[in-house]
């Protein structure tokens, strides 16, 4: 009598259920939205400091001593850390230095691709880090006139380090990073 009754409530419930003319499909693939801003430049020359450069509009400039500043991008959670020395000592030393901190970064990076970058006209020269992995800075950069003026900047993610989750904010924070670099000019 058990084994008769335990059968026919299971069949009653698969009957039920097939009776149900739902369909299943896969979850669809999901991505995380980011809404980037618009881009506006402006002109950004900081009082009684030697070096002037086009920023966007959603970057705001945090003051520290001497001509030190923190660039804040609050939208991606992120911190471009300038610091400017003036060369009264000596450009490879400072140079050195730079890429240093640069390849300390090696342990955790995959790749450190290196740029050149050169404004005659602006008297303008450096080199552009392009930090590959799951490296605390994926971008740092040095621009010097090579007799005067030295700006080293390092930016970091306020986050735990984890490149293809700040990939796609990097690219689009990279691309105004270039413009500072492109518009980098020194005041005599």
């Amino acid at each position: 009598m058990m084994k008769i009754s335990f059968w026919c409530i299971a069949l009653l419930i698969v009957l039920a259920s097939c009776s149900n003319e739902i369909d299943y499909y896969p979850k669809p693939r999901g991505f995380m939205r980011l809404d980037f801003p618009d881009r506006t430049y402006d002109i950004y020359q900081p009082d009684s400091c030697p070096y002037q450069f086009e920023i966007p509009d959603y970057f705001e400039v945090i003051d520290k001593s001497n001509c030190n500043k923190d660039i804040q991008m609050d939208r991606f959670n992120a911190t471009l850390f300038l610091t400017y020395l003036p060369l009264d000592t000596n450009l490879n030393m400072n140079i050195e230095y730079s890429r240093k901190l640069v390849y300390d970064h090696s342990i955790k990076a995959d790749a450190i691709e290196e740029t050149t970058i050169i404004n005659q006209n602006k008297q303008a020269y450096g080199l552009k880090y392009d930090i590959k992995g799951n490296a605390a800075s994926p971008y740092q950069f040095y621009m010097t006139d090579s007799v005067n003026h030295f700006l080293r900047g390092a930016l970091y993610f306020n986050v735990k380090p984890n490149y293809d989750s700040i990939q796609t904010s990097l690219t689009y924070i990279a691309e105004d990073l270039d413009r500072i670099l492109k518009t980098v000019s020194w005041n005599e």
